[in-house]
């Protein structure tokens, strides 16, 4: 009954609705994009998440991290998680996790959001959500650019185009400069479109994909990626 109270004027159909808080949602990150994405999946009604994140919050955060507050500072990103999606809705269930890994379990995922940072990680959350038959849900935001997509047999290493060699990934840099709306929209697209996916609506399935530049006159547009 509480449950429905909170989120019944969500535009989704009783059957999706059902499917969406039964499902687990995994989220590798949870800094910029990630913060975003939890923040949208709870108030979507999400109740199960498996969560990765090894990383304390710094003031360098504060810009852009829905999650990075002054009583959280200091303190490690996945504690920051687990109280706000808790205040958002007591009951839901989230397995935490520091680190991800090849060893790390799924605990039986239905879909991945990838939030992490550096290019390393999102090759390895790619590829083990591949090799188990999971979706992939990638998205990026740098300065006012965005891309989100989701892969679900298509190569994420061909899509970008990424060597092989691991010396040569330093050229893949971290974004340096970045505005909240876009790590915002980011972040809340590929929960949508997450959640899209599970409840049998439309989504950008790799190669294609969203991109967007909030600097432009019409800022949302599609294209293939790779």
């Amino acid at each position: 009954m509480l449950y429905d109270e909170k989120f019944f004027r969500n535009s989704f159909s009783k059957l999706g609705q059902t499917k969406i808080s039964k499902a687990k949602f995994a989220i590798v990150g949870l800094g910029g994009t990630g913060g975003f994405i939890i923040e949208n999946l709870v108030r979507m009604g999400a109740a199960n998440f498996v969560i990765f994140e090894k990383d304390r919050f710094e003031l360098s955060n504060f810009n852009r991290q829905i999650l990075a507050t002054d009583e959280f500072l200091d303190q490690p990103k996945i504690n920051s998680a687990i109280a706000r999606a808790k205040s958002i809705n007591g009951r839901i269930k989230i397995t935490s996790k520091k680190e991800f890994s090849r060893k790390s379990s799924l605990n039986g995922a239905d879909i991945v959001l990838d939030g992490s940072d550096n290019v390393p990680t999102r090759i390895l959350v790619a590829q083990e959500a591949r090799s188990r038959k999971i979706p992939y849900v990638f998205c990026s935001a740098n300065k006012s650019r965005g891309i989100v997509s989701i892969f679900i047999n298509y190569s994420f290493e061909k899509a970008f185009g990424i060597p092989k060699q691991k010396s040569k990934l330093a050229r893949y840099a971290v974004c340096s400069r970045i505005i909240c709306p876009a790590v915002a929209i980011s972040g809340s697209l590929a929960a949508l479109y997450a959640v899209n996916f599970i409840t049998g609506k439309t989504y950008p399935k790799a190669p294609n994909a969203l991109f967007f530049d909030l600097e432009k006159e019409n800022p949302f547009w599609r294209a293939k990626l790779g």
